[in-house]
């Protein structure tokens, strides 16, 4: 496996989630098949890998496939003063 093009580190591979907004909704897909850097956590995905995600989001922007519905808070960035 090569090296983190970041960082120089050791790329291993794991399942990992992507968030994403869509539609107004936060999706979340679990355990995608990723390389991740030990040292500085950047995640690597093959082609195979990064086609089938954007053609999930193209379903989920199209309402063709089913989400299972999670609950959660939306929290707005603001600066906090100490």
């Amino acid at each position: 496996m090569e090296s983190c093009s970041l960082c120089n580190g050791e790329m291993k591979p794991k399942k990992v989630d992507i968030i994403k907004k869509i539609n107004n909704k936060i999706i979340v897909i679990d355990d995608v098949p990723a390389h991740v850097c030990n040292q500085c956590g950047e995640k690597y995905y093959s082609l195979e890998v990064v086609e089938n995600i954007e053609k999930l989001i193209d379903k989920i922007k199209r309402d063709k496939i089913k989400t299972n519905m999670i609950y959660g808070e939306e929290l707005k960035y603001e600066p906090i003063s100490v």
